[in-house]
């Protein structure tokens, strides 16, 4: 089990080493597809998510948090494979396809494997600093990997993409060494996935804190992503070199890390309300920050939304996995990223067609003003 927790820093850095992170947006635009339609590619994602998160959750809980990661290497192989040998929009369709199953293998398992790994050695209550430090180089890894992808790409898109092959026969390798966690399971009558998914949903139903926790923080994630993605062609349009643009994604990814790191230490300062509305005020002056400040000053609230994100990563991992039993975690976890998916699945196509109307940072501040009485709600019912 200490195993586990040492090889989760080697893993993750290379699951996080995703090379192509800061100009799959430009790939796809330079391959001749617009705003709309790499809008509807990233909705393919999120509909493939949501619809098979949970059921990969279970796989993970049923049949091992091991297996369920290297089954999601392999489909992430697969994915980057079709990236680039596809010609048109089904081939990239089939890519993001592959690559959503690679990721709903991957999101709850790892995260899992790690957590009982520390409940078995006694150690949950050192949780959140040791998720810190892991995200802490998983947040360096995509900062190296933007780096490299950015400057790759200006020689040619091709060679990320075969880099990046390289990257997930790596991080396979790695997971073959992870020792699965004992965890206990208790005897029924019904079908083990019918089970396993009535019970996790009844957690889920009677602790509301848990999922009041996970909706808040699928909100959020939905809306650090939407802006980190869309910042690519924001930054090209303000007339940016790839190579600039990748140095500017590695810093804000590095600042992130620092914010992951450290947050531990803001947490025993605040208490959980703060923090939550810490973070909800945060995001909607970020999203209409953009829309306000022109040029170059919207590197600087780029570079405070990646720190938010950042920092709510290990808070809210701790929160939400100390309410949960061993036995249905990476199920639920699972959930947490089909809340992700279900808000990516509509916020993001929107954005993508309000950008080519109004532009991005416009878009932008639109959703921050529609997202207030959104945020209100959520922070009413964590009051329960």
């Amino acid at each position: 089990m200490q195993k586990n927790i040492k090889l989760s820093y080697i893993y993750n850095f290379f699951f996080s080493f995703n090379i192509p992170s800061a100009i799959w947006v430009l790939y796809l635009s330079f391959k001749g597809l617009t705003l709309v339609e790499i809008g509807f590619l990233e909705s393919i994602f999120h509909l493939t998510s949501f619809l098979c998160e949970v059921p990969t959750g279970a796989i993970a809980d049923i049949y091992g948090r091991k297996t369920s990661i290297i089954i999601g290497r392999i489909l992430s192989f697969i994915s980057t494979a079709f990236m680039i040998f596809s010609v048109g929009f089904i081939g990239y369709a089939f890519s993001f396809v592959f690559s959503a199953l690679s990721f709903n293998l991957h999101s709850g398992a790892a995260e899992s494997i790690i957590y009982d790994s520390m409940k078995i050695l006694n150690k949950e209550n050192e949780y959140k600093k040791t998720y810190g430090s892991i995200s802490f180089y998983m947040e360096i890894a995509r900062g190296l990997a933007i780096l490299i992808g950015g400057i790759l790409s200006d020689f040619a898109f091709m060679y990320v993409y075969i880099l990046a092959l390289f990257i997930d026969i790596f991080a396979l390798s790695s997971a073959t060494f992870y020792e699965e966690p004992n965890i206990d399971h208790k005897k029924h009558n019904e079908n083990v996935f019918i089970h396993q998914l009535k019970e996790s949903f009844k957690i889920l139903k009677e602790n509301k804190i848990a999922l009041y926790l996970i909706l808040f923080y699928a909100f959020i994630c939905t809306i650090d992503t939407t802006v980190y993605f869309y910042c690519q062609k924001h930054f090209e349009n303000m007339s940016i070199s790839r190579t600039s643009i990748a140095i500017i994604y590695g810093i804000t990814n590095v600042a992130g890390a620092i914010s992951s790191k450290y947050a531990y230490i803001v947490e025993k300062r605040l208490n959980k309300k703060t923090i939550i509305k810490i973070l909800c005020i945060s995001n909607i002056f970020i999203l209409i920050g953009f829309s306000v400040f022109i040029g170059y000053f919207t590197i600087i609230i780029f570079l405070l939304s990646c720190m938010i994100s950042g920092f709510a990563i290990p808070i809210f991992s701790d929160y939400i996995n100390s309410l949960i039993p061993s036995q249905y975690r990476a199920t639920i976890l699972s959930f947490d990223s089909v809340c992700f998916s279900m808000f990516m699945l509509v916020l993001f196509p929107i954005v993508g067609l309000m950008a080519q109307s109004f532009g991005i940072t416009t878009a932008f501040g639109i959703i921050g003003g529609v997202l207030i009485p959104i945020v209100g709600f959520i922070v009413y019912k964590m009051k329960d």
